[in-house]
């Protein structure tokens, strides 16, 4: 399913989601596959049938969703991969809170306790694991 997705650069910008939104959208992910309906049963509680509706026509305006119509059932799915509009949210804290700088959320995350030494010496060795890859591939 994965590689059928788009990437965010076309609909980035309009791709900010609500809360209630990115509640639905999480379900979307979870399904592949819904239905206005099953979004309805499980959101019943908190949205009526037109308030769902109204949901599933802001997310696809935003590029995020596309539907198909099954008989009389408008099915739903989703058209980013969950990751992609991840990345697309921790970038604009970045380039919003951070000045654009990858080190000065890093920094903000220790300063905040919010992570530790520990896993950033592991992301280090990731990070350079990902680059040696990369010059090898380079290379040949």
């Amino acid at each position: 399913m994965t590689s059928q997705l788009a990437t965010m650069s076309d609909t980035e910008q309009r791709a900010t989601l609500s809360p209630l939104e990115s509640e639905v959208m999480e379900f979307v992910w979870r399904h592949g596959r819904v239905t206005a309906d099953a979004v309805h049963h499980e959101f019943a509680a908190r949205m009526n049938n037109a308030s769902v509706r109204t949901i599933l026509r802001r997310i696809e305006a935003k590029g995020l969703l596309s539907h198909t119509k099954e008989g009389r059932a408008f099915v739903y799915e989703p058209k980013v991969d969950a990751g992609v509009v991840a990345r697309s949210a921790l970038q604009r804290v970045i380039d919003r809170f951070y000045d654009g700088s990858v080190e000065q959320l890093l920094v903000g995350l220790l300063d905040g306790r919010m992570t530790d030494q520990k896993t950033l010496r592991a992301l280090s060795d990731r990070v350079a694991r990902a680059a040696d890859a990369t010059r090898k591939g380079r290379k040949g």
